[in-house]
């Protein structure tokens, strides 16, 4: 392609908004429909990145403000600060300054001229690469691959909707095993059992420990409660990654285990067959191949009866499509998900979209809330917070009804200002620091200590004044090789340093620079390596004893998925990485030499804590103004925590974030409905 030829779009793609490829991909076709028109080109070219920035079409009419607003780099982390420090970009803001720079057409009449297109076409006319989907008095610019995804997810989930399990398939006597399973048989979970058993789609949502995962191990329960033994239902469970998928799993074992705390009254073959389900990745789920296609789809569908996907909100367009066309329509689909968590990092906000569409129509009667968070209740503050960065109203006892009031209770609990708020759970270290101008902000050593040091000391749960009693992996790694407790090279010592190291986790917001995932795991892992070099010998290296690391990629082979959590230990044959066994207090041990790709565990984004849980966690704000740090964010990220906060940032960058919500440009909702 001639730089003649692309000229138009030069510029935006030398400010990074556009890539290279958004470019070609339009200029490939334009000469076939006879389409020379600069800025319908780069409509164009702006409609063929919207997926790669997480939406499914652009909205001309605002797309200068959101891009000159957010300075949306059109690559991921291009206008991060390097590892040193430097800002090559001096960050978003000079970002948001070149974007406003840029030959963007009037809008006025940006949307008429690319509406007369010969490249564009009515959501009817196939034969046009590009669409314009009329969303009430708004149009949305999609190519027309993701128009018929969105218009292949809505006709599956409105068929689904439409069709509730024939009699011949429903459970005998439900009312009676919901007496048994549940204590109180009107409750939220009691009436998703109710939903799952009686709808061929049902969408569960709410927040974390509202009891999702609780009330479906108790629909499998009553499913498998009534089947005769030779016609037993074929169980699916996945997740979109590996971390959540596990975590799905280890949910249902714990509500099965014989000390849960609300015990399940089924019979010892029932808990055995519950125990033994396993929960796999959706790509997994539905035999993703390398080239995209995918062993399982509409023409031939999985062996399945009921099949329960988590972590919805993490789900993009394209693989909900795929989901959905792999599910027999014979079988019940159960989605489960908090619909104010971060969305998937790929285009679409399907389960938003979803529990937007049941406000009315076909969806209304397959979605049942819960609002009622028992994780929290000794919790109180992360409660609160949590209750108020929701986008509906919560439950939660004394949250106002009206979302500026809640943003900014939010923001006095975690600055701990709040009147009988449970300040003890909550830690604020404080904003970052800023060295000299056009420096990335960092944190400063005492902060750094604060960050390591319930790694290795560990921590008193209840944020009490009594001494730790979650213990720190670093002081009972290093006990043991100082002659305290099981020898270094003992099993039994590795699982016990594994179920320590996952008590607390540091979340960052970026992947670069000194408060993104690469400073900070540089910068705690130098404390935590120091501390043990003297007991266990470190002779230098990138595996020295002791280093948590991060599968980044599924290795199926090994059995380690993305987002699995290992620590370089000591073994009777030489230092191996360990991680959790399939049973409670096992581990597997794999050689250096065999790990997948992999990261250190210390620290991790947002993005990557999804799914997990900790005691514990540390969220490091960016320093900086930033396109990815939203309200949603936040939210996902003092989530992950079940008894106690840490948080380092400044109050005005905090306020800044929860101001700003996620926005996706999505025309799935009026597809739901049945219009667009």
């Amino acid at each position: 392609m001639s730089t003649q030829r692309t000229a138009w779009a030069q510029r935006f793609v030398d400010a990074r908004i556009l890539t290279v490829a958004d470019v070609y991909a339009v200029s490939a076709v334009s000469d076939r429909y006879g389409e020379a028109d600069a800025t319908v080109l780069l409509a164009l070219a702006f409609a063929v990145r919207a997926p790669r920035v997480g939406h499914a079409g652009v909205n001309l009419a605002n797309l200068q403000e959101k891009v000159t607003r957010g300075a949306v780099p059109a690559v991921a982390d291009v206008l991060e600060m390097n590892d040193d420090g430097s800002a090559p970009d001096d960050g978003d803001a000079a970002a948001a300054e070149a974007a406003a720079d840029l030959p963007w057409p009037d809008p006025a009449g940006w949307t008429s001229r690319v509406e007369h297109s010969a490249m564009v076409g009515g959501v009817a006319q196939a034969a046009h690469p590009f669409v314009i989907q009329r969303l009430g008095g708004e149009r949305l610019l999609l190519t027309r691959r993701m128009y018929q995804e969105q218009v292949r997810v809505a006709q599956a989930i409105r068929a689904r909707a439409a069709s509730d399990v024939p009699e011949s398939a429903r459970i005998p006597g439900l009312e009676s095993l919901i007496g048994a399973l549940f204590e109180d048989p009107a409750s939220e979970g009691a009436n998703a059992v109710r939903l799952a058993e009686q709808k061929r789609l049902a969408i569960i949502v709410g927040g974390p420990g509202t009891g999702k995962t609780f009330s479906i191990c108790r629909l499998l329960a009553a499913l498998l409660s009534s089947a005769v033994a030779a016609h037993a239902p074929v169980i699916k469970l996945a997740a979109p990654t590996g971390k959540a998928a596990a975590r799905m799993r280890e949910a249902i074992r714990e509500a099965t285990a014989d000390d849960a705390t609300s015990p399940l009254n089924v019979t010892s073959q029932v808990r055995a067959a519950l125990r033994g389900l396993e929960a796999t990745t959706l790509h997994k789920l539905i035999g993703m191949r390398p080239d995209g296609t995918c062993r399982h789809s509409q023409q031939a569908p999985m062996v399945a009866d009921i099949v329960v996907v988590d972590e919805v909100s993490m789900v993009d367009l394209a693989m909900m499509r795929r989901v959905l066309e792999a599910v027999p329509v014979s079988a019940r689909l159960v989605l489960l998900g908090d619909r104010d968590q971060l969305a998937s990092v790929e285009a679409g906000c399907v389960l938003s979209d979803l529990v937007a569409g049941a406000m009315a129509g076909p969806l209304k009667s397959c979605v049942q809330s819960f609002g009622v968070s028992q994780r929290f209740k000794t919790a109180r503050s992360i409660g609160q917070i949590a209750a108020c960065l929701q986008s509906h109203q919560s439950a939660f006892e004394g949250i106002p009804s009206d979302p500026d009031d809640r943003q900014a209770l939010a923001i006095e609990v975690l600055t701990k200002r709040s009147r009988g708020a449970d300040h003890a759970r909550i830690t604020w270290l404080g904003p970052a620091s800023r060295e000299a101008s056009g420096r990335a902000a960092r944190a400063s050593g005492e902060q750094l200590e604060a960050l390591a040091r319930p790694y290795i000391e560990g921590f008193d749960a209840d944020a009490s004044d009594l001494p730790p009693r979650l213990p720190g992996y670093a002081a009972l790694l290093r006990g043991a090789f100082e002659g305290t407790g099981q020898p270094p090279t003992s099993p039994l010592l590795h699982a016990e340093l594994l179920a320590a190291l996952d008590h607390y986790r540091v979340l960052a917001v970026h992947r670069r620079g000194p408060l993104g995932v690469a400073g900070l795991e540089q910068s705690i892992s130098a404390r935590i390596r120091g501390y043990l070099a003297k007991a266990t010998g470190d002779r230098g290296g990138i595996q020295w004893i002791g280093r948590p690391v991060l599968i980044t990629e599924n290795a199926y082979d090994l059995q380690l998925m993305n987002g699995d959590v290992g620590l370089i230990v000591p073994t009777l044959v030489g230092d191996r990485a360990v991680f959790p066994g399939d049973q409670r207090g096992e581990v597997r041990t794999v050689a250096l030499t065999r790990l997948p790709p992999h990261q250190g565990a210390l620290v991790m984004t947002v993005h990557k804590s999804q799914g997990s849980q900790f005691d514990r966690v540390a969220v490091v704000l960016a320093g900086r103004t930033s396109t990815v740090q939203t309200r949603e964010l936040i939210y996902t990220a003092i989530t992950r925590a079940k008894k106690r906060v840490d948080w380092l940032g400044d109050e005005g960058e905090l306020r800044e974030a929860l101001a700003t919500p996620v926005a996706r440009a999505s025309g799935l909702e009026p597809l739901l409905a049945g219009d667009g």
